[in-house]
């Protein structure tokens, strides 16, 4: 599976669905499309960096590969579709296109954008999954989400129900430690044996840390599993 993650606005969360929701579970190549701003090495991950100018160069990577995640920044993201429109029939090599939204106003008309930009590609709408992020487990999301919800209705984009990752305080300290998700998961360490044998406070603390992350990700990844399967039903 290709997965290209994208909107014309930054700060919805593009780079944490790379690294926390899709590359732990179809363990992929990374490819990060950006050159001014922060991108899905910051959250941890290896990836490649290529701007949006080197699209002929990703496509033939991408071709490849059977499975795939392209995180395209803010920056770049105008001209990697101008090349995408360029190569003809390019779009195809990607099986879906995920586009994260947040609550404020400015990232949710962008996201409209995005979706129509994509359209105007011949994307076919049932291959576009809008994704809400950074929201409490208590929001009223049909309404604080109201112009997303009424533009999917056209029929233009997907809005698959459980397609959300709620906020979650792990996502920070992960990215303050440059891990991911997959990696805390994939982490044996027996912290509380560790706590017991700890012989300084810094240990004390180093080991307390990990175990508060481990519970937080329980949670969490109960959440990215479901919105995961909710994302991409057919």
């Amino acid at each position: 599976m290709k997965v290209c993650v994208l909107n014309f606005s930054g700060n919805v969360g593009k780079s944490t669905v790379c690294a926390h929701l899709l590359q732990p579970r179809l363990k992929a190549q990374v490819f990060s499309v950006e050159s001014l701003n922060l991108d899905s090495a910051s959250e941890g991950l290896d990836v490649l960096r290529l701007r949006g100018k080197q699209f002929s160069e990703l496509h033939q990577r991408l071709l490849k590969l059977e499975h795939a995640i392209v995180d395209v920044g803010s920056s770049n993201i105008e001209a990697f579709l101008k090349l995408m429109q360029h190569h003809a029939d390019s779009q195809e090599e990607f099986d879906w296109f995920v586009i994260p939204v947040v609550k404020e106003a400015k990232q949710q008309g962008d996201t409209i954008n995005t979706v129509a930009a994509l359209r105007a590609l011949d994307i076919p709408a049932e291959k576009i999954r809008i994704l809400i992020n950074k929201v409490d487990t208590d929001d009223d999301l049909e309404a604080d989400f109201a112009p997303i919800y009424g533009f999917c209705k056209t029929g233009e984009a997907q809005l698959p129900t459980g397609a959300v990752i709620y906020a979650n305080e792990i996502f920070t300290d992960l990215k303050a430690l440059q891990m991911t998700i997959g990696d805390l998961n994939g982490d044996q360490t027996d912290y509380r044996q560790r706590l017991r044998e700890a012989t300084s406070e810094a240990e004390q603390d180093e080991a307390v840390q990990m175990i508060a992350m481990k519970g937080l990700a329980k949670t969490c990844n109960k959440n990215l599993d479901a919105a995961y399967v909710a994302l991409f039903a057919q």
